[in-house]
């Protein structure tokens, strides 16, 4: 992906954050969420179908005169009534981890996604290595992206460690992120001290700690992360 957030919790989370962990390319959180929605709209099927059926549909020429009334032997069935598309759920399993990202980046909707527990934390040693230092469980663990299709837009993570302090959080997840060789400098941005990581397309991610979350914003370049990180808490 273009556009990695260096979160090591991310790598092992709908694959954001995998610039810190060094692992395979995959969708962005963008290009995630929008395949996300997509899939969530109601396809053009039905559409179509119920096209074809006013295109088969009796004509005046052809329908009943009025004087002849309807019996109950051909009154429509309940069976005959169109069946409710099935839903298409995008997780959103935190909605309050949610809520600590942006809606939308100039005037563009990002969407967002969240999940929780051990369906990821699974996947990325590294992260279960970080929860068992501070003494969680999965249970304990969410993460949240928001993201659109966008490449110049930055995207958006935070990946909550229920309960954990701030100081050793800060100190357990950058230690994991340099563990995996990615190159960590303390910059400050906007007025926030954050730590820096750049990946090898040049993209960069800023993250810091927000109480027992941890935030990141990721852009194309420095003036894409640092836009998105004035819009963290």
């Amino acid at each position: 992906m273009n556009r990695r957030l260096a979160l090591t919790a991310a790598c092992a989370a709908l694959a954001v954050f995998t610039a810190a962990c060094g692992g395979a390319s995959t969708a962005s959180p963008g290009a995630t969420a929008s395949a996300a929605a997509a899939s969530a709209a109601p396809s053009a099927s039905p559409v179509a179908s119920e096209a074809a059926s006013a295109s088969t549909a009796p004509s005046a020429s052809t329908a009943p005169a009025a004087t002849t009334e309807p019996t109950a032997s051909t009154a429509p069935s309940a069976s005959a009534a169109p069946a409710a598309s099935p839903s298409v759920g995008i997780p959103n399993q935190d909605t309050n981890l949610e809520a600590l990202l942006p809606s939308a980046y100039q005037g563009v909707k990002l969407q967002k996604i969240s999940v929780k527990g051990s369906q990821y934390l699974s996947a990325n040693s590294d992260l279960t290595k970080v929860v068992s230092q501070l003494g969680l469980t999965a249970a304990d663990v969410s993460v949240a992206i928001a993201g659109s299709a966008d490449k110049n837009a930055p995207t958006f993570a935070a990946v909550r460690f229920a309960g954990a302090d701030s100081g050793k959080l800060q100190q357990v997840f950058q230690a994991a992120i340099i563990a995996s060789g990615a190159v960590v400098t303390p910059v400050n941005v906007g007025g926030k001290d954050v730590l820096e990581t750049k990946d090898k397309s040049g993209s960069i991610t800023y993250f810091y700690v927000h109480n027992d979350v941890v935030l990141g914003s990721s852009g194309k370049d420095a003036a894409t992360a640092a836009a998105g990180l004035a819009l963290l808490p």
